[in-house]
């Protein structure tokens, strides 16, 4: 794992409508990558004489900047594609599972029950066989809870 694999991913996660293949271990790949870069920035810091404005020190700095930045940019525009990946799983619909991380996995099935269910439960109700306030902790959207009664000595 380096830089340039990481831009490449977010290159080609940018292109495609589609989930790129990544291997299950992907974010582990990278937060290793991102430990090891923060180790050698902390051994070249401290053989410094000046650690703060050592070149490597702050060019190990950035790299780590950077390939924080671009991961969580590739996240973000993979749980896009996983989130439209459930609601069309979830309504039947055929999609391609390949691809996705381990993490994203279980976020995908997550949210394809979750859809699921909430589907039924809307469906229950639209076809008046559901409890459309059930939902509520109190009866119903923004009821107040009844006052109780106080007894006041005299």
């Amino acid at each position: 794992m380096d830089i340039d694999e990481l831009q490449t991913v977010q290159s080609k996660e940018r292109q495609k409508d589609s989930l790129q293949h990544l291997r299950d271990s992907f974010y582990e790949d990278v937060a290793a990558y991102i430990e090891e870069l923060k180790e050698e920035r902390d051994r070249v810091a401290e053989a410094a004489d000046e650690p703060f404005s050592d070149p490597e020190v702050s060019r190990l700095s950035d790299d780590i900047e950077r390939a924080e930045d671009v991961v969580e940019a590739i996240y973000e525009r993979r749980v896009g594609k996983v989130v439209k990946m459930a609601s069309f799983k979830a309504a039947d619909m055929p999609v391609e599972e390949e691809g996705l991380t381990t993490q994203e996995r279980d976020l995908f099935e997550d949210m394809v029950g979750r859809i699921g269910e909430n589907r039924s439960r809307v469906l229950d109700i639209l076809a008046g066989e559901g409890d459309s306030v059930a939902a509520s902790p109190m009866g119903s959207p923004g009821a107040q809870p009844e006052p109780t009664e106080t007894t006041t000595a005299s």
